[in-house]
């Protein structure tokens, strides 16, 4: 059946109604933290991955939505458990599970999202299998990227900032788009000389957005910076710790358990050259990513386009409100 949802509040619409139906109910004890959960949705953007990719190949719309949903479950499970690792006290303007209810239900509510978005990638009468099993292997690699993430506590340098940070985002952001090609019979055994194309996309769109995000844990240096606080992996840091001035000082610092400097060297980085590099490295990435574009088959065209520009924007608002 082709699409006739084309409309992106009423596809909105209809995710956030099966995203109700689906989710743990008043007799389920974690019902109440789903609910609180997604009363701040986010925006939905690797359901809109899947989505845009399915009508760009005319999927079922059915299929198409229970894919949508599955992607975006199970990057809602990463959040959840993500939060518990890093001991975060906030998320989407609000508590994190973690927080709200403690560490036994946000490892069991981020569980059930897992097993539920497995359940409705196998609605797919002919594909099931394969997007289940796309979810499970995008999901083993985001693990790798979060624990190397958390447990990387010595100045990353380059090369191993890239391979975390693309961990981190790169597989829950290229499976939907896969998916759905696979389900439109687009990617198979004997056609995927592009996926390789479209991976190295998806992978420099997530090293520009992790990229802006070093930049703004850094500055403004009046805020406190958590990647410093808690000598995690940051492209600033890792530039600062190779070239910039008083490296060597700094270095020593960063191996303490003092966090009296913090401000101080925070301040340091945030006036120092590395901020620049780091944009230009931002920017260098995101070009190689628009240039990928065309190598894809030309119904990705546009969705892949929408992605880079999706990544652009959002760089963009964090560098007029650093401006601001």
């Amino acid at each position: 059946m082709a699409p006739t949802i084309k409309n992106k509040q009423e596809w909105l619409s209809h995710l956030d109604a099966l995203l109700s139906a689906e989710i743990p109910q008043e007799k389920n004890s974690l019902a109440i933290a789903a609910g609180y959960h997604f009363k701040n949705p986010g925006k939905s953007f690797r359901a809109q991955l899947a989505f845009s990719t399915g009508l760009a190949l005319n999927l079922d719309e059915k299929d198409n939505l229970h894919w949508a949903a599955a992607c975006e479950l199970l990057h809602n499970a990463s959040l959840i458990h993500d939060d518990i690792s890093d001991a975060s006290t906030h998320r989407r303007g609000q508590e994190s599970i973690n927080q709200h209810f403690g560490p036994d239900m946000a490892l069991c509510l981020g569980d059930w999202m897992v097993a539920k978005s497995f359940e409705l990638a196998a609605r797919n009468t002919h594909f099931g299998g394969q997007l289940t099993a796309l979810l499970a292997k995008s999901m083993q690699e985001t693990c790798g990227g979060q624990i190397s993430d958390t447990s990387q506590r010595q100045f990353a340098e380059i090369d191993v900032w890239q391979a975390i940070a693309k961990g981190k985002t790169a597989p829950l952001l290229s499976a939907p788009i896969k998916g759905a090609a696979i389900a439109a019979g687009l990617l198979t055994q004997s056609n995927n000389d592009w996926e390789s194309d479209l991976d190295q996309l998806v992978g420099l769109c997530g090293l520009a957005y992790q990229g802006y995000n070093d930049i703004d844990d850094i500055i403004p240096s009046s805020h406190r910076s958590c990647d410093l606080d808690g000598r995690k992996p940051n492209l600033v840091v890792s530039l600062f710790a190779k070239e910039g001035l008083g490296r060597e000082e700094f270095y020593r610092w960063y191996c303490s358990d003092d966090n009296q400097q913090l401000a101080h060297w925070q301040q340091r980085i945030a006036s120092s050259i590395v901020i620049l590099q780091a944009n230009q490295l931002v920017d260098n990435w995101l070009q190689q990513a628009e240039e990928l574009v065309s190598s894809l088959p030309s119904e990705l065209h546009s969705v892949s386009a929408d992605l880079v520009e999706s990544v652009k924007k959002t760089t963009l608002v964090k560098s007029q409100c650093r401006i601001a």
